[in-house]
């Protein structure tokens, strides 16, 4: 598996509950986060680690769109 098939796997794995909309600043946080686990631990581990987290990476997903949502940011905004 290659790290772009990876990153599709992945996203789709966590956005099963249609949280994540692309372009969002939720979506991109999610992306870049994912994007750096395929890059230390390797495609296929990246993989295998978000299914062995995933309730865990959800509940943080849900977390920072609350956050994001409560607080009005946007990503054009620097903090």
């Amino acid at each position: 598996m290659n790290k772009f098939q990876a990153m599709a796997q992945i996203m789709l794995l966590l956005n099963e509950d249609g949280l994540l909309r692309p372009g969002s600043h939720v979506y991109n946080t999610v992306r870049r986060m994912i994007s750096d686990k395929i890059d230390r631990l390797g495609p296929d581990a990246a993989l295998v680690n978000v299914v062995d987290g995933k309730i865990e990476l959800l509940d943080r997903i849900k977390i920072l769109a609350m956050w994001h949502k409560s607080t009005g940011a946007s990503s054009s905004k620097k903090f």
